[in-house]
């Protein structure tokens, strides 16, 4: 074997190894991300790992609870100021003040997230709920309402809630169990 051919068998192997050791940091640190989420929603392992494949991570976690909150302001297909506000105070009294969480939600706020992706991150909100019990589904819906009623009627003379956002309020208490 000639002295290249070593080299490159050499070469070779030790690429080999460096994807390798690659591959393991890349998997612990996604467990600990995991982990990390897990522990920030006081959740289950399988709900972080969902939340973490759908680009949740320990940063933005606080946020999940508040992702039905900005269906609904987008439910008719336009976000009004009152509402994008009515979020970002749901946020502050939830108490994020993490700048990840929050260009999180700003981000949610200026562009419509796709159906998939609410209904990916709701079934993630559903088991939670699930998993706390008590009243996180009743927290959840009514401040959803609270989002919904934000813009208000035509001078007080219409229902300030959508047709749209009435379903989805309707979904939303189906999901969590609330009659």
């Amino acid at each position: 074997m000639s002295n290249e051919e070593s080299n490159f068998i050499t070469q070779k192997e030790k690429d080999k190894l460096a994807k390798e050791r690659r591959e393991r940091q890349l998997k612990a640190l996604q467990e600990q991300e995991q982990k990390d989420i897990a522990a920030t929603l006081n959740t289950s392992d399988e709900v972080a790992a969902e939340a973490l494949a759908l680009g949740i991570d320990a940063a933005t976690a606080p946020v999940l609870p508040l992702i039905p909150l900005i269906e609904v302001a987008w439910a008719d297909g336009s976000l009004t100021q009152k509402e994008s506000e009515a979020v970002l105070e749901a946020a502050r009294n939830k108490g994020i003040k993490n700048p990840a969480a929050l260009e999180f939600i700003e981000l949610l706020l200026s562009k419509k997230p796709s159906q998939l992706f609410f209904d990916r991150i709701n079934r993630v909100i559903t088991a939670m709920v699930q998993e706390h019990g008590g009243n996180a589904g009743s927290t959840i819906l009514e401040q959803a309402k609270a989002v919904a009623e934000a813009s208000g009627g035509f001078f007080g003379l219409t229902n300030s809630v959508s047709d749209e956002e009435k379903e989805l309020l309707d979904n939303f208490a189906k999901m969590f169990g609330i009659k």
